[in-house]
């Protein structure tokens, strides 16, 4: 429930604005809700030098929730009007809704110890910084436990008594249908899976109503790798007789071609994270598929000392000697060929 105070700092923040639209920050895109957090404080620091009221508890949580009515009142100005007020005119409109100047005294004190708590919050969940991040930062790995640190060492580590207490916990939940696929479309239309968005509803929620909430960025979503179909089972092998890993009865043909070093040094600066073999498979499909030429062989005579292995389709075969007998080369120099054709089309 929002009280009087979240109430009457809307009212008094709005009448400012319409006669003195210099008491507000110009907003930009890297002044965020944070980055204003961050100058309010600091300048209700340096306007304002109070002591720890000496309050009973029952008083002082009352004077507590009236500051975190006011962070909320601070949140859904931002965000909502794109409204943030300076620190002198916040104090000016705190002491306009106080009705002494202990209770505005106690007031400022409380919220100035809001504000840390919600920059605090914002440090945490931004691994020390403020601002945006490009996904969550890893962090190291912890290390294994010994078997004396473990509650009870007589189980197995990953023994319910054994495990480390869990960061998060499950709230059931049953929605209706309809806001379920909302939920799932809206999720997926921002990249976030469907936990994560409830997470950021609920935490939006509790800040909207003053309390220091704040989650880590958002990791980047995961990228479907799209994986090729898998090869038909065959009906039958050649020899069923003899074991299916034979090399008669392997679906598959494996090779080896010889390239000198200098070849391998322009292979290995273009392959990325691929291996020499599978760069050198994706450079003879492609070649197989476009209507280009061959580079012409090199006059000069290469040490041919480093091998890369092969691997393709016995049906794939025949297109190779085909093509290689159309070049006049032997199937070794026509590979190599394709590799020094394939280096050009990369760079």
């Amino acid at each position: 429930m929002r009280g009087s105070a979240y109430k009457a700092f809307i009212t008094c923040v709005a009448g400012v604005r319409d006669f003195a639209p210099d008491a507000f920050h110009t907003l930009a895109a890297h002044r965020t809700y944070n980055w204003y957090l961050m100058a309010l404080l600091g300048g209700l620091e340096k306007s304002v030098r109070l002591r720890k009221p000496g309050l009973p508890r029952a008083r002082a949580e009352v004077v507590k929730v009236s500051a975190r009515e006011v962070m909320a009142a601070i949140r859904a100005l931002h965000t909502d009007h794109g409204l943030a007020p300076k620190p002198d005119t916040v104090l000016r409109v705190l002491e306009e809704i106080t009705p002494t100047r202990l209770a505005f005294e106690r007031l400022v004190y409380y919220l100035i110890a809001e504000l840390k708590l919600h920059l605090n919050s914002a440090l945490q969940a931004d691994d020390g910084r403020l601002g945006s991040i490009e996904g969550v930062k890893t962090k190291p790995r912890r290390a294994a436990r010994s078997r004396e640190q473990l509650p009870n060492p007589d189980q197995p580590a990953w023994a319910t008594m054994n495990r480390p207490p869990a960061k998060k916990v499950q709230i059931p939940c049953r929605i209706d249908p309809a806001i379920k696929k909302l939920i799932e479309k809206n999720a997926d239309d921002n990249g976030v899976t469907q936990s994560r968005w409830l997470e950021e509803a609920i935490a939006e929620k509790l800040q909207r109503q003053g309390y220091a909430v704040a989650l880590p960025k958002a990791g980047k979503p995961p990228v479907k790798k799209v994986r090729k179909p898998r090869r038909p089972q065959r009906p039958s092998i050649p020899e069923p007789d003899k074991s299916p890993n034979a090399s008669v009865n392997r679906a598959d043909k494996p090779t080896t071609v010889r390239v000198s070093k200098t070849m391998i040094r322009e292979i290995d600066k273009v392959r990325g994270r691929k291996n020499r073999s599978r760069w050198m498979n994706e450079a003879i499909t492609a070649f197989l598929e476009s209507d280009d030429a061959l580079p012409p062989t090199p006059d000069t005579l290469e040490v041919l000392s480093e091998p890369i292995g092969l691997r393709f389709d016995k049906n794939f075969f025949p297109k190779i000697d085909a093509a290689a007998e159309k070049s006049k080369d032997t199937k070794s120099e026509w590979y190599r060929r394709v590799a020094r054709w394939y280096l050009t089309v990369q760079k």
